[in-house]
């Protein structure tokens, strides 16, 4: 079961890459693929917490993973590395920071795809 909900998330991220890099090459006519890849970069992002959660409590339920270490690394880096570069602190002066540009998101969906990936494999 966890199989199946890494691979759905994993899948829903690199659409979400996908339509990152097509919004960012294809130009301003496609500027509804902006708003859709950024929304969906923080569904995956919701996604990959619920799969980590998931994790969480099958821990509590009594599975334990061969490398317990390993796995906790891999579920605090899923929610982590998303969080972390994603998150965009006010300028100085308190006006707003530009959102991250898409190719970050790209990147960053495809790492997270790819921890999502690997947190299952370690389980």
């Amino acid at each position: 079961m966890l199989w199946i909900a890494a691979l759905v998330v994993a899948t829903f991220l690199i659409v979400v890459a996908v339509l990152s890099v097509a919004a960012a090459t294809l130009g301003p006519e496609f500027t509804p693929l902006e708003v859709i890849a950024r929304s969906g970069m923080k569904v995956g992002h919701l996604a990959t917490a619920v799969l980590v959660l998931g994790v969480v409590i099958g821990y509590l339920q009594g599975h334990r993973p061969d490398e317990l270490w390993v796995t906790v690394g891999y579920s605090v880096a899923a929610v982590g590395v998303p969080t972390l570069i994603l998150t965009q602190q006010p300028d100085a002066d308190g006006s707003a920071a530009e959102p991250p540009h898409l190719y970050v998101i790209t990147i960053v969906a495809i790492a997270t795809a790819a921890l999502a990936i690997r947190l299952v494999q370690t389980w």
